[in-house]
């Protein structure tokens, strides 16, 4: 048997060696920039462009774009639903926009160069770099025309392939070019625009001695801080014993008083309260100790610090919560998500217990939560299944990429339903994200192989090359235009165009220049939306036209 022999008859080695192949070519990097795992596409094109037998079931792509989006919407939900109450609507609203010129240039170009609807639709995904708007695209044209469907979804991956990347080279394109023109203090903007920034700060530890300020009630002055969440009152030094503050009722002068919190907060509470003295009160672990556990009990999962009720029940507190690669103050609403490392304060002997209750296990962490995950998936999955009434005849359905990824922020909003845990710990939620969008690059790809290189033969690839470069500098024109009419800071800008175009590569181009927390704000905040618009306007690009 000749390779393309044994390939066709092993679906498996198949996928193993795209999956394997695509990741060693994206870890190749040119000038610094490398495809990562977008090359598995790339590869799938190559291998599938040898012999049409090359192919993955549709199970593969199916699954993977499902499992992409579910988990792609259950990270994001915290940050997302607190971003939206701060200035998501408006900033929303003008991603809406941008998406749908970007959609009506896609369809005007497509006219102007007798492309079909289908490949339209692929270079509306592929200019702008979404996967799921791909996926999404497939599957109404599937469910639009059973006979034809399967062929014009390839046209739709084509449209893709030839296309993907452009948005990104676009939107650094536009920044740099701007740039040269209009001069931006970076560190002006952070510092006027700190209202938009409540991102994690570098956190720092004080010992006050209270001179001033005796008599003030330790919880008012405590639920006023937890109420800005930037400080927290952590130790209490009277006389010889050493106490949790929120345990003693009012502040006396000559209280050592120990806090956590940002730089400034903590400056400040020093100035009204005392004055800071050394060595630290941290430094004593004679009486109260302090050590970071791992939170891995599941039935802790979505729980707010308060409803722990440490201090009562164990004589201890939660000081600070890391979570990725930031501290945050642990505020008594402050919800535990599974793998956050958190810092306990806590009597010497109640330390065990606590550990105990928080759980501090990195192997249960190793093992997925199916019950929360599978449960999650299927109801994303029978919410892309219910069609929504248009004009005529015409059906939307969220389908496989936007039912799951409404799932995942509705479900990782809640974190859990009586026994049901759906959240999951970020380690897991990064491995099978990445799984997931892997198997639908390599299934994609592989089918799209044959008919990329015939698309070249008949003269269509240039046509839809042309396509795809001007959505992709149509939008970041538009971008840039609208974003400075609403005079939003460029860096917070900078951060919407990224989240725009829903790829990480313009937010490190953003976080590189800038060097502040906007741009990871502004991306965090418009990201899902900007997900969800590009699975339904694809599929309305597909429905109406």
């Amino acid at each position: 048997m000749s390779p393309i022999e044994i390939l066709a008859a092993n679906e498996v080695l198949l996928c193993a060696i795209v999956l394997g192949l695509g990741h060693l070519v994206g870890n190749l990097r040119i000038r610094g920039v490398a495809l990562g795992v977008a090359a598995v596409f790339f590869v799938g094109l190559g291998i599938g462009a040898l012999d049409d037998r090359l192919r993955l079931p549709d199970f593969a792509d199916e699954f993977g774009l499902a499992l992409f989006v579910y988990l792609i919407g259950l990270a994001s939900a915290p940050t997302f639903f607190a971003a939206l109450r701060r200035r998501g609507l408006r900033d929303n609203a003008f991603v809406a926009a941008v998406l749908t010129v970007a959609a009506l240039t896609a369809v005007g170009a497509a006219a102007v160069l007798h492309l079909n609807p289908a490949t339209a639709a692929g270079v509306f995904a592929g200019a702008l770099v979404n996967v799921p708007a791909l996926g999404s695209a497939q599957e109404a044209l599937r469910a639009v025309d059973p006979v034809e469907g399967g062929r014009l979804a390839n046209d739709a991956a084509v449209g893709m392939s030839l296309t993907y990347g452009y948005g990104v080279i676009a939107m650094i394109g536009a920044l740099i070019t701007y740039m040269i023109f209009v001069r931006v203090d970076f560190g002006r903007e952070a510092a006027e625009n700190t209202r938009l920034a409540p991102a994690p700060k570098r956190l720092v530890e004080r010992t006050l001695l209270v001179t001033r300020g005796a008599g003030t009630g330790i919880r008012d002055l405590t639920g006023r801080l937890a109420q800005d969440g930037e400080a927290l009152l952590v130790r209490l030094r009277r006389g010889d014993r050493t106490y949790l503050a929120e345990t003693v009722p009012t502040l006396r002068e000559g209280d050592l008083l120990s806090v956590v919190g940002t730089r400034d907060a903590t400056r400040d509470l020093v100035a009204r309260l005392g004055e800071n003295v050394k060595p630290a009160l941290s430094l004593d672990r004679g009486t109260l100790d302090f050590r970071r556990i791992t939170v891995s009990d599941p039935g802790l999962a979505g729980m707010a610090v308060a409803e722990l009720d440490l201090p009562r029940r164990h004589h201890a507190m939660i000081t600070r919560v890391r979570r990725g690669d930031h501290d945050l103050i642990a505020t008594p609403t402050t919800r535990l998500q599974l793998g956050d490392r958190v810092r306990v304060v806590a009597d010497r002997d109640r330390i065990p217990e606590v550990t105990a209750l928080l759980g501090d296990s990195d192997q249960s962490l190793t093992r997925v939560d199916f019950t929360g995950l599978t449960l999650g998936l299927a109801l994303g999955l029978l919410l892309g299944t219910v069609a929504i009434p248009l004009t005529g005849n015409a059906t939307l359905r969220l389908g496989l990429a936007g039912g799951p990824l409404i799932a995942g922020l509705v479900l990782g909003r809640a974190g859990r339903t009586g026994p049901i845990t759906w959240h999951q710990p970020r380690s897991t939620i990064l491995v099978l994200r990445q799984l997931g969008v892997a198997l639908f690059f390599a299934g994609v790809g592989l089918k799209s192989g044959g008919v990329l290189v015939r698309g070249f033969s008949d003269g269509d690839a240039w046509k839809i090359i042309a396509a795809g470069a001007l959505v992709a500098a149509g939008t970041a024109v538009v971008c840039i235009v609208g974003g400075r009419l609403l005079r939003m800071p460029l860096s917070w800008l900078m951060g919407v165009m990224a989240g725009i175009d829903t790829n990480p590569a313009v937010l490190t181009f953003a976080e590189d220049r800038t060097k502040n927390e906007l741009p990871a704000l502004a991306y965090a905040m418009v990201f899902p939306i900007a997900m969800v618009l590009k699975v339904l306007i694809a599929q309305l690009m597909i429905v109406l036209l």
